[in-house]
């Protein structure tokens, strides 16, 4: 289709200024960082924007302090989807994790959804590696159907996943209350806070950027 004129100058003008970027996630809808601002140790870190159609989903993998994993034997990485109610950016990979830290660790801004009952790690799995959680991401996103998620008809085979608070929750609120909140009936996830544990990561050395 041939753009109006008008609409292709304001496209030149755009690409012109270049205080007019976009950040990593607009660019590139993936971030990934081999150090990671939230991973133990500083490990791999990577965020996936899969939908943005009506809000903001994100899949999500971390590698998890194996002390405060519920069940360590199933693997210290985590793959979860998130519904994040606002726009995770930044302008490098660090920035953006930075992000995720500040907004759903420390703040609690996402939303629950639905998750098959029969298929439990479409919302969040423990794996092995980074690679298995790589993995379960790409599965996330093909079977990802927003319209499922966000209701449920009684007998559609979908359950209430509360277990983005609980993971959240359980790593970064201070606030106690907010690490009660969580579904009685889900499984924990994680055990103890980051927050009470002995500092898990170093500080970080900002990559430098022009």
């Amino acid at each position: 289709m041939r753009l109006p004129k008008p609409v292709k100058t304001l496209k030149c003008a755009l690409r012109d200024n270049p205080e007019c970027r976009l950040g990593v996630m607009a660019r590139t809808r993936v971030a990934f960082a081999k150090k990671g601002v939230n991973s133990y140790r500083q490990d791999k870190e990577l965020l996936v924007l899969v939908s943005s159609n009506d809000g903001w989903w994100y899949g999500y993998v971390v590698r998890v302090d194996p002390d405060m994993l519920a069940y360590k034997d199933r693997g210290g990485w985590v793959a979860i989807l998130v519904k994040s109610t606002l726009c995770v950016e930044g302008g490098t990979p660090q920035e953006v994790f930075s992000r995720v830290d500040h907004y759903w660790y420390l703040f609690g801004w996402y939303e629950n959804y639905y998750t098959p009952e029969q298929n439990p790690e479409e919302g969040l799995a423990q794996c092995q590696s980074f690679d298995d959680a790589a993995q379960t991401i790409c599965r996330i996103i093909e079977r990802f159907d927003e319209r499922l998620r966000m209701r449920s008809e009684p007998g559609g085979g979908l359950r209430l996943d509360m277990r983005c608070l609980n993971f959240f929750a359980g790593l970064g609120h201070s606030d106690a209350e907010m690490q009660v909140m969580h579904d009685r009936e889900e499984l924990p996830i994680v055990e103890g806070s980051r927050n009470k544990a002995e500092k898990a990561n170093p500080p970080l050395l900002r990559e430098a950027h022009p």
